[in-house]
């Protein structure tokens, strides 16, 4: 049975990278909502801590966030997300959507 997949993922950016990392995943997530079987991509920012952020996504299956995950542009997005511009971030977690 296919089921809607969602995935979360949080971050805190580097000290300085905050405008950058902002902008890089409001672009990031406006190019992965055009994507087929994506029906929900958002960016959220703390409203306790400027730049700590979170990935929230819900796609049609786990095959349509495979696609996306395999692109070799978001492999170079994540890695230097993970390398470059957090300080830290959050284990990703994965959820089927019951109902």
């Amino acid at each position: 049975m296919n089921r809607q997949f969602a995935v979360m993922i949080a971050g805190t950016a580097k000290s300085g990278m905050e405008d950058y990392v902002r902008k890089s995943l409001t672009e990031m997530m406006k190019h992965s909502q055009k994507d087929k079987g994506c029906i929900i991509y958002n960016i959220h920012e703390s409203t306790d801590a400027s730049g700590e952020f979170m990935v929230y996504m819900v796609w049609k299956d786990e095959g349509s966030f495979d696609q996306h995950n395999q692109k070799p542009e978001l492999q170079e997005f994540k890695n230097k997300l993970a390398s470059e511009w957090f300080e830290q971030q959050s284990p990703k977690t994965y959820w089927h959507i019951l109902g």
